[in-house]
């Protein structure tokens, strides 16, 4: 009994030091997420938060500001003020430099679940309170998602799923969206009337463009549990998927053509066997996407 007691007050020491040791980074840290209402409190994340351990998020000290974003989108936050870390001279004109490129904005909200990406997204510096104040539109409105959720429910019921490899699931899934989706050439001379930009246009409506179909295909994945994250070139947009340790293209819009359906050409594919198809619209920026490289 007594030796369990020096252990246990060995192990308390242990935590003791290690906390100590440390205690400037985690109070900068804690410091970072606080909320400008509460100044205490960090608000919950939503349902649709992903756990996924993405390469270019991981390295906090490298992609702080980036990571700043990325959180408050993969929480779907709407409204958030955080306080740049005194020991970080370049926050607020590394913030600004993000703020304003669109760019950039738009790859971080590749790797965040559909429901949580922006249609819209605003950065206030606020300087006399050394404060950084970020707000947030959502590209799906509640009356959408519930439809989504809804039809999704649906699919994988009829789909009957149980059983199958990830790679399976996967392809019977890429073979609904694609059988149940047209493409909307009329987007192009901006005369569509659906929704062909999201999911919901894809999956309600049965019409959809490059961003529709690989909406839809990240809602399955996420349900399915299995990591993914979208890609986009200057006029494309698709997913990736992580099966099997490898991370995999998978585009719907390109596999689902008039004269070939189901050609499955861009259906799991490696970066060498992509580009050997195609290196005009699929080229992506490969020193962003670190798990595509």
């Amino acid at each position: 009994m007594k030796i369990r007691n020096i252990l246990f007050t060995i192990l308390m020491m242990g935590i003791v030091l290690v906390v100590y040791l440390n205690i400037d980074k985690i109070s900068n840290t804690i410091k970072s997420f606080l909320v400008s209402e509460d100044e205490s409190i960090i608000p919950s994340s939503n349902e649709y938060k992903r756990t996924y351990s993405y390469a270019r998020f991981n390295n906090i000290s490298e992609y702080r500001p980036i990571n700043y974003y990325y959180n408050i989108l993969n929480n779907g936050y709407t409204d958030f003020t955080f306080y740049c870390d005194e020991e970080y001279i370049n926050c607020k004109s590394d913030i600004k430099k993000i703020a304003h490129d669109d760019v950039l904005l738009s790859k971080i909200n590749n790797y965040v679940h559909p429901f949580n990406s922006f249609s819209n997204i605003n950065t206030s510096l606020l300087p006399e309170e050394d404060k950084v104040r970020v707000t947030v539109s959502y590209k799906y409105s509640d009356e959408k998602i519930k439809s989504i959720n809804e039809k999704v429910d649906e699919v994988l019921d009829s789909l009957k799923l149980d059983g199958l490899s990830s790679k399976e699931k996967i392809e019977k899934v890429h073979d609904f969206i694609i059988d149940n989706t047209k493409y909307d050439n009329d987007l192009v001379n901006d005369e569509s009337k659906y929704d062909s930009t999201s999911a919901y246009g894809s999956l309600i409506e049965g019409y959809g463009v490059c961003s529709g179909y690989s909406d839809a295909m990240a809602i399955f994945l996420d349900r399915l549990d299995i990591p993914n994250l979208k890609i986009s070139s200057d006029n494309h947009i698709w997913n990736l998927v992580s099966l099997d340790g490898e991370w995999l293209h998978l585009d719907l819009t390109w596999d689902d053509t008039e004269n070939k359906l189901f050609s499955d050409n861009y259906f799991l594919i490696t970066k060498e066997k992509l580009f050997s198809l195609d290196s005009k619209e699929h080229n992506y920026d490969t020193s962003f996407y670190l798990e595509a490289k």
